[in-house]
C-alpha cells in the first residue's frame, strides 16, 4: 500500500494547512507505509517572494512532487490559465499511471470538490481507496454565498457518499461526516497535529527588553478575533505599570480594508505606535524564534460557523513551546484543555475577561510558567503526530476490510 496525499497547498513551506500535511505524511511514513505528497497546482504567486522553488524532491524523508514540475507561476495570465488546465490533466494522467490496487488517494483539497470527484473516479477505477481530511466545514471559511452553499451541498451529497474513509479534526465534523457518508465509510477523529520535537523550544522570554504577546495568524476579525485582541491589549497597556508589546505575523497592508481601518484607529486611540508590530509572513525558523521569546499567546476565536467546527492548528505549536495560552471557550479545543491547568479559558467576546487574563499572566509569571509547562505535557500526550502514527496507519490499512 502506498498513500498519495493530493493537495493544492504549497509544500514543503507554507502555513497551517502545509504543517498538517507534513504531520500526516510523517505519521504515515513512520508508521511503515510509503507516502508521497502530490501538489496538483502551482502555488507560488508571481511577483511575490516564493516560499517554495523546487518542483520535486524530499523533505524530512517525505517525497513530494508538483505535477507541473514547478511551484512557480508564470508572469502572463494566459500562460497561468493554460498551465492550470494542463496540470489538472497531468494529475489525472499521473494517477492513472501510478495508482495500484489497494493504494490510498488521500485528499487534502477541501475547496476543490469538483476536481476531487474526477480524481476519485480515476482512483476507484484503479482499485485504489479514497480518503479525505475534514478539518473545516466545507466551503465554510468565508462569507455564505449561493456558490459556497451549492459547493457544500455537492460535497455532502456527491463526494462524501463515495469516500472510503474520512479523517475529521473535531467531534462536530465527525458527526457531520457520519451523517452524509455511506454506511461502509470508515471514520477516525484526529485532532490538531504538531511536530512536538520541532516546537520544543527554549524559553527566551527573559532575553527581550520588552515582554510581548505573540500572535501567529491572520488579521481577520471573523477568523482570529484580531480586533478584540488588539483592543484588549490597548487597555492592558494602560493598566500595567511595565511596558509590553504585541507582535503579530499578520500583514496589515494585505488585510481587509475594514480590519486595517479599525487597527489604525486603535493604534491612535491607545498610542500603540511603538507597541504593535506586524511582521508579515515569516519563515518557520523566524516564527520559532519569535515564539520562544514570547511571554504569552492568545487565541481569541469567536463562536462562528467556521470556528465552531474547526480546531486551531497553532494551539499545538504554542503548547509545545510551553507558552501560557489564553483561549476562548469555542469548538474542539475544549475537549482537550483544562482551565487553570494547561490553559486559561475565557468566554468568547468577553473583552473584560480577556483584559483580566492578560493582566493576570503578566502579574503572575511563576503561575503562568507552570501553566505553560502543563500545556507542553498536554501537547506531547495528545497532539504530537507520533502519538497518532499508529492509529492513522491502522485506519488506512483496514479501509477495505
Amino acid at each position: 500500500m502506498k498513500v498519495y496525499i493530493l493537495t493544492g497547498e504549497p509544500f514543503p513551506n507554507g502555513m497551517a494547512a502545509t504543517n498538517r500535511i507534513r504531520c500526516y505524511a510523517r505519521a504515515i511514513k513512520e508508521g511503515g507505509l510509503d507516502c508521497e505528497v502530490l501538489i496538483f497546482r502551482r502555488t507560488e504567486i508571481y511577483g511575490q517572494k516564493p516560499k517554495n522553488t523546487i518542483g520535486q524532491g524530499a523533505f524530512n524523508g517525505i517525497a513530494f512532487r508538483f505535477i507541473g514540475g514547478t511551484p512557480l507561476r508564470g508572469s502572463h495570465v494566459f500562460v497561468r490559465q493554460a498551465n492550470d488546465r494542463l496540470d489538472i490533466w497531468r494529475t489525472k494522467r499521473y494517477l492513472k499511471r501510478n495508482l495500484q490496487k489497494g493504494d490510498v488517494l488521500f485528499f487534502y483539497m477541501d475547496r476543490s470538490v469538483e476536481l476531487t470527484l474526477m480524481y476519485m473516479k480515476v482512483a476507484h477505477g484503479k482499485g485504489a481507496l479514497c480518503v479525505r481530511d475534514l478539518c473545516e466545514l466545507p466551503y465554510g471559511t468565508g462569507a455564505e454565498t449561493k456558490k459556497s452553499i451549492r459547493l457544500r451541498e455537492i460535497t455532502f451529497t456527491k463526494q462524501f457518499p463515495k469516500l472510503d474513509g474520512i479523517i475529521s479534526i473535531s467531534d462536530s465534523l465527525l458527526n457531520l461526516a457520519k451523517k452524509y457518508s455511506s454506511p461502509t465509510c470508515e471514520h477516525i477523529k484526529v485532532p490538531i497535529l504538531v511536530d512536538y520535537n520541532q516546537y520544543y523550544l527554549p524559553d527566551k522570554s527573559n532575553s527581550v527588553e520588552t515582554p510581548y504577546i505573540f500572535h501567529a495568524g491572520t488579521l481577520y476579525e471573523q477568523k482570529d478575533g484580531i480586533l478584540g485582541m488588539i483592543e484588549a491589549f490597548g487597555e492592558v497597556t494602560q493598566i500595567l505599570k511595565t511596558p509590553i508589546k504585541f507582535i503579530s505575523t499578520g500583514d496589515i497592508n494585505k488585510t481587509h480594508e475594514y480590519e486595517k481601518r479599525q487597527i489604525e484607529k486603535m493604534i491612535t486611540r491607545y498610542h500603540l505606535e511603538n507597541k504593535l508590530q506586524f511582521t508579515g509572513y515569516i519563515s518557520s525558523d523566524e516564527l520559532k524564534d519569535y515564539l520562544s521569546k514570547a511571554s504569552l499567546v492568545v487565541i481569541n476565536k469567536y463562536s462562528t460557523q467556521q470556528n465552531d467546527f474547526c480546531f486551531s492548528t497553532k494551539l499545538g505549536e504554542y503548547l509545545a513551546a510551553a507558552k501560557p495560552v489564553i483561549i476562548t471557550n469555542v469548538g474542539e479545543a475544549m475537549n482537550w484543555l483544562t482551565n487553570g491547568l494547561d490553559s486559561i479559558i475565557i468566554e468568547p467576546g468577553d473583552k473584560q475577561a480577556l483584559i483580566q487574563a492578560i493582566v493576570h499572566v503578566f502579574s503572575n509569571p511563576i503561575e503562568a510558567q507552570k501553566i505553560g509547562r502543563n500545556g507542553r505535557n498536554t501537547c506531547l500526550n495528545s497532539f504530537d503526530y507520533r502519538v497518532w502514527s499508529y492509529p492513522i496507519v491502522e485506519f488506512l490499512k483496514h479501509l477495505d476490510d
